[in-house]
């Protein structure tokens, strides 16, 4: 299973933390990945965006969901304190909120300095993922490659999303890729 969102939808903010708890729940063999998009290849937030996450995801897993949160309010602001978004964010802005989450800043300088290039190189895979799920809008839930859905197929409504999800994964658990 794979989520697939943008840290600069509103919507997907709103989904991000139900839908990673319900991932954390799947049984085996299944396992849930958080996946951010690059829905444009000239929205260059949304580039070092997923920039920083594979650096968090790669220094310190447990980080992420800070990581994910501190992005989401960078880039849409945050209405319950009433500070704005960003606008143009740099990567040193990506750094910096790195290390306020809790990745240590030595370690992500020899990291990249040895494997920078490498992660760079990833980026581009997450502007793919659009195509390769046919994603319309987000957030969206690809399971097993074969099928994509997104809250607008529970009425946009969190719970009924969460039902419908869990239906699709008992489905396949009891008669397998074909059951749905």
């Amino acid at each position: 299973m794979r989520f697939l969102f943008s840290y600069d939808c509103p919507y997907c903010r709103s989904y991000h933390n139900g839908l990673t708890q319900w991932g954390s729940t799947l049984p085996n063999p299944y396992r849930f990945d958080a996946t951010p998009l690059i829905t444009s290849v000239d929205n260059d937030n949304q580039v070092l965006a997923v920039y920083g996450r594979l650096i968090a995801q790669a220094l310190a897993p447990a980080k992420v969901p800070l990581y994910d949160f501190s992005m989401y309010t960078m880039l849409q602001g945050d209405a319950d304190t009433g500070k704005p978004a960003m606008g143009a964010i740099t990567l040193e802005d990506v750094l910096k909120t790195l290390v306020s989450v809790g990745v240590d800043f030595k370690a992500m300088q020899t990291f990249l300095h040895s494997k920078g290039a490498v992660l760079q190189k990833r980026v581009p895979e997450h502007g793919k993922l659009i195509n390769t799920y046919k994603v319309t809008v987000t957030p969206s839930v690809a399971l097993l490659g074969r099928y994509v859905v997104n809250p607008d197929h529970a009425n946009s409504n969190p719970q009924q999303f969460l039902l419908l999800l869990n239906g699709m994964v008992s489905r396949l658990m009891q008669g397998g890729p074909n059951a749905i």
